[in-house]
């Protein structure tokens, strides 16, 4: 009951929260700026959904990922209820090796239409968080071609002053979707830059606690770069994040550029992997971490 009055903080139309719990619409997605509440509106329905039928959360958000680490996208299952974030064990990620898609739109809409299709196939209901990047020709892109992708049954979007009207007034004569348009409620607090950056920082310092250093042999592996390529010198990847696939190409771990040997020809990465034997592929991001 907690949830469901929660969720009436955003949503006071009745029908609309039976057009969530429709099971004709299976892809639901949430756009909004930053502090729109979108997580919190995640929460509520995710709650609600997943007591009636198994649900998927797939989360874009890779500046501020739930499910999953900051530069990813992720997805987890739940059954019986929301009952936090820590619960959801992350089923499967893509490294798109930025915590911003802006200039990176490639590896994050790839992400998007991947790890959104594995999780469409394993559950009878996905809601899907979205970055708060809805501004400018950037956002506008990013967003119009995440629901290309996806094609969602239904989007629910939260909004200040009709912010987003450049992002959803294509879609408005779609027959296969289905559009709400609400307002951001009063009860949204504001998190800030402080607390976003300090709320990654702190994912990433207990993903990588006690995490060993492993050498990997370059010269054996595959070397691929999310954004621009660069050398592999320690001047321009020391501290750079990394993801190790494997022979499958599916993302296994990530890791943290220590040094590189051109001696013996290895990169030296920290990571929590458990198996350093199956790594086939370094895939380095753009993003730099230094804990």
């Amino acid at each position: 009951m907690k949830m469901r009055s929660r969720l009436r903080d955003f949503i006071e139309d009745e029908r609309i929260i039976e057009e969530i719990l429709d099971p004709h619409h299976k892809t639901i997605m949430i756009i909004g700026g930053a502090d729109a509440g979108k997580t919190t509106l995640i929460e509520c329905i995710a709650d609600i959904t997943s007591r009636q039928t198994t649900t998927a959360i797939v989360d874009l958000d890779v500046g501020q990922s739930h499910v999953g680490l900051p530069t990813t996208i992720g997805w987890g299952k739940l059954d019986g209820g929301f009952k936090g974030w820590e619960y959801i064990q992350v089923e499967d990620f893509y490294f798109t090796g930025t915590l911003t898609p802006s200039g990176n739109l490639v590896p994050v809409l790839v992400g998007t239409k991947l790890i959104t299709e594995r999780a469409v196939r394993s559950c009878a209901k996905v809601l899907i968080d979205t970055t708060g990047l809805v501004s400018g020709p950037s956002a506008r892109v990013l967003k119009q071609y995440k629901i290309d992708l996806i094609s969602p049954d239904l989007i629910i979007t939260l909004e200040r002053a009709w912010e987003l009207q450049d992002i959803i007034e294509p879609f408005i004569n779609h027959s296969s979707i289905k559009i709400h348009r609400i307002p951001v409620p009063s009860v949204v607090s504001l998190k800030g830059i402080q607390r976003r950056s300090q709320y990654r920082l702190e994912r990433f310092r207990a993903y990588f606690m006690d995490a060993p250093v492993i050498r990997i042999p370059y010269g054996e592996k595959g070397i691929r770069f999310t954004g621009r390529p660069h050398r592999l010198a320690i001047s321009e990847l020391k501290d750079r994040l990394v993801s190790l696939r494997d022979e499958m190409n599916r993302d296994m771990a990530l890791g943290i550029v220590e040094g590189i040997d051109p001696g013996d020809r290895t990169i030296h990465i920290r990571t929590p992997v458990d198996r350093p034997e199956e790594v086939s592929v370094v895939m380095i991001g753009v993003a730099v971490l230094t804990l």
